[in-house]
């Protein structure tokens, strides 16, 4: 316990091994006579002060996919089952075992209360049946009931299952504040008090800090301990010079020395193999789009909207006249921007929703930043082939282009493509530059230059030199061109214009000549949009590896 800043979160991370890679500590932190990095992370249960969840999973499913990550890869489907089935009746989540956890924006469901979310986190951390569990104040923001009620659960893990608790609470109750065994005060990264909790207040007293009758004693020590950094200093030179401070080192030097060869903690454990995690992580994400689709539907509604108007707009323009050719390009220009922008987009503000619980998850070592990734792009794959497919057959169907299925199909694949390739392109985006709106200032420009090359708005035998680079990796244009060359190349006669000043384009070969297309591009321009998708990917995922690594993720 002690004020804001003083090192209490800092100094229980460093105890449970979970400060990051890039930060130093001195000293060592040992159990026993081994150090805490000779043990698992499945040795310690770590319970953060802000409980992050599934929202849209029930207690028992989120218990259940917890488990499957958390616990050895030789346990058994009704082993497993049963220690779900244990720990929910162990912390009394009975009531609520089939009630969703929710995120607390669903007005009118049956959600969890704060209290019930806490016991919750109590009850993913004891999976594992850790030794060790660590608390980050857990009775901050709930009700004296609630509060009473995890204090009792840690009460009943210490006496009945001989765990042992360390947490950094904030001004309990004098009740709450007596139930601990142990109380150490941290301030400003010194130690001004170790010891029994009801031995506190007799230690102010001997150094001249007397709390006044009918006061609360958690109340009395923060307040002294926030005093001027001068009377701090002072309390903390006369602990250093106490008996209580020489009892600590006593022990400390009697235990340092304990063997701890016989530990249970020390027992071998194997995690679940990588592709069961990405199974496991994959389903969770692919359910959280089924139980909240509202984001989905509204884009797929806009999408059918879209898809309708561009249809309407079109309707009955489809010849070959020489005015068919602008209203056909015009086509395949709606057909490839709807597909471009919009899914780019939406995954650049879709993945930084995602992160706070990532972090989480990954720091507790559930699984690793790359499946992480990967599973966020198989659950986006229905996504990526509903919504282009859906969106082109509107079209396609309303404006009248080929019947052919052969035309259809490839027309279907194309788009689908440049939509895969957009939202690479924005997961990449995201990940170099770390931040969205970073992300979002650079992505714009590089867009229009990626549309301005494509063909439409500049033929490509003027574009300059130096950025023949740009319309090869232009998926933009690659899809274009494949959709022009799809549509054209078989056509043996245009109808021209009755005016003789108006130029005329005899038939489908001219028009590609028109825009530097060539035929044999057609299906090297679907490989190339291939690879630009796992290249985009490649990119992203080695910068979000990186910056999970180093602890940047914004």
């Amino acid at each position: 316990m002690g004020p804001s800043g003083a090192g209490k979160s800092t100094l229980m991370t460093a105890l449970a091994n979970k400060l990051p890679a890039q930060m130093d500590f001195e000293g060592s932190v040992k159990i026993g006579s081994l150090s805490v990095r000779n043990f698992k992370s499945h040795n310690f249960g770590y319970m953060y002060q802000q409980d992050l969840f599934c929202g849209v999973l029930t207690v028992k499913e989120h218990l259940t996919f917890m488990a499957k990550l958390k616990l050895d890869r030789r346990t058994t489907d009704k082993n497993l089952k049963a220690r779900v089935l244990a720990v929910i009746k162990e912390l009394g989540l009975g009531q609520c075992a089939n009630t969703r956890i929710g995120t607390g924006g669903e007005n009118g469901k049956i959600l969890l209360s704060g209290g019930e979310r806490k016991i919750l986190s109590f009850a993913t951390e004891l999976l594992t049946d850790p030794s060790f569990l660590f608390c980050d104040e857990p009775t901050t923001g709930l009700d004296s009931y609630s509060a009473q009620k995890v204090i009792k659960i840690m009460q009943r893990l210490v006496s009945d299952e001989r765990k042992t608790v360390v947490c950094v609470i904030h001004q309990p109750s004098t009740e709450i504040l007596n139930v601990f065994n142990q109380l150490i005060l941290v301030t400003d990264g010194r130690i001004a008090y170790s010891g029994p909790p009801n031995k506190a207040i007799s230690f102010f007293e001997s150094i001249g800090y007397r709390c006044p009758d009918n006061y609360n004693s958690a109340d009395f020590i923060m307040k002294t301990l926030s005093d001027n950094n001068k009377s701090v200093n002072s309390i903390c030179d006369e602990f250093a010079a106490s008996k209580h401070a020489e009892i600590v080192k006593n022990a400390i030097s009697n235990e340092i020395y304990y063997d701890t060869s016989s530990l249970s903690v020390l027992r071998n454990h194997l995690s679940p193999f990588w592709p069961v995690k990405l199974y496991h992580l994959t389903g969770r994400y692919l359910l959280e789009k089924i139980r909240n689709p509202t984001i989905d539907i509204h884009r797929f509604l806009q999408k059918v909207a879209i898809a309708v108007m561009v249809g309407l707009c079109y309707l009955g323009t489809v010849q070959q006249t020489q005015v068919g050719i602008q209203s056909v390009q015009g086509i395949f220009f709606m057909l490839i921007t709807e597909n471009f922008f919009t899914p780019m987009y939406s995954v650049m503000n879709q993945l930084p929703t995602q992160l706070p619980l990532f972090r989480r998850e990954y720091t507790s070592g559930l699984y690793d930043a790359p499946t992480f990734y990967i599973a966020n792009i198989l659950s986006f794959i229905p996504t990526l082939i509903i919504e282009p497919t859906v969106y082109t057959t509107i079209v396609y169907c309303m404006v009248g282009m080929q019947t052919d299925l052969y035309g259809y199909f490839l027309t279907v694949i194309i788009t689908i493509l440049v939509m895969a390739v957009s939202t690479s392109c924005g997961y990449m985006f995201n990940n170099i530059f770390g931040s969205l709106s970073l992300a979002l200032t650079f992505v714009q420009p590089f867009d229009n230059v990626i549309m301005m090359l494509s063909g439409i708005f500049v033929n490509l035998r003027s574009v300059p030199w130096f950025l023949h680079w740009v319309v090869k990796i232009s998926w933009f244009e690659l899809g274009f061109e494949a959709l022009t060359i799809l549509h054209w190349q078989n056509v043996t006669y245009i109808a021209c214009s009755e005016d003789p000043d108006v130029p005329c384009l005899m038939d489908g070969s001219e028009v590609l000549d028109k825009y530097e297309f060539k035929v044999t591009n057609l299906i090297p321009h679907i490989y190339t949009m291939i690879w630009l998708y796992i290249g985009f990917h490649l990119i992203s995922i080695v910068c979000f590896v990186t910056r999970a690594h180093m602890n940047k993720l914004s």
